[in-house]
């Protein structure tokens, strides 16, 4: 009777990221897959402080730009977790993408890893390279990282970039914001002037309007 053969598991966080995007959202290439890996690590730095990855992003011709990832699929594939399939895109053309090779394995993740990676693949999973591309290129560690260089994400927090300029504390970079909004400033001069005469201050509704 045979051994029961081990289960193939991923190792390491980006394995684990890279064949949990490949499992759970359709097939993508190295491009777009190399993008989500960048969103989920924004979206995690933006919800819990920190980076979901250690992956050296640099700010790059095509948006972001992480070698390390080309050589963590080619690791998955000689696993025989991940196998290359080409398929037909959507101009026309072929590409090259990673699907997995087996029914199953086991994802070893942080709970937040979880959390975050479902909120990239709802955002993302379905949408174009260039549409994906583009929205990396609007994020503020993406635009506050000179080009070439590994991408800060720190740099996440505009107020926080706005005192570092400045030299100044948040709490008055925080105050410039507002008071660099006219419309928001005009509004909390009417409140004020509403609170002189007497009147009933306004919900949050009623001044700016449904949502």
């Amino acid at each position: 009777m045979s051994a029961t053969q081990p289960e193939k598991r991923p190792e390491g966080v980006l394995q684990n990221i890279i064949t949990y995007l490949c499992f759970k959202s359709r097939r993508h290439g190295l491009t777009k897959l190399t993008k989500l890996v960048y969103l989920a690590d924004v979206y995690h730095y933006d919800l819990f402080g920190e980076r979901l990855t250690n992956v050296p992003f640099i700010h790059y011709y095509y948006g972001t730009w992480a070698p390390d990832l080309d050589q963590t699929l080619h690791e998955l594939y000689e696993a025989a977790i991940l196998k290359e399939e080409v398929v037909p895109t959507r101009s026309g053309y072929y590409a090259t993408v990673p699907k997995p090779s087996i029914s199953q394995t086991a994802i070893e993740l942080p709970e937040s890893a979880f959390q975050v990676l479902e909120m990239v693949i709802e955002d993302w999973g379905t949408a174009s390279l260039d549409e994906v591309v583009e929205f990396t290129k609007r994020t503020l560690p993406f635009l506050n990282t000179p080009f070439g260089e590994p991408i800060d994400f720190s740099r996440i927090d505009p107020i926080t970039e706005y005192a570092k300029e400045r030299d100044i504390s948040e709490e008055e970079a925080a105050t410039d914001d507002v008071l660099l909004n006219p419309y928001l400033v005009q509004k909390v001069l009417e409140a004020d002037e509403s609170l002189r005469q007497g009147e009933p201050l306004l919900t949050h509704e009623e001044v700016f309007g449904p949502e």
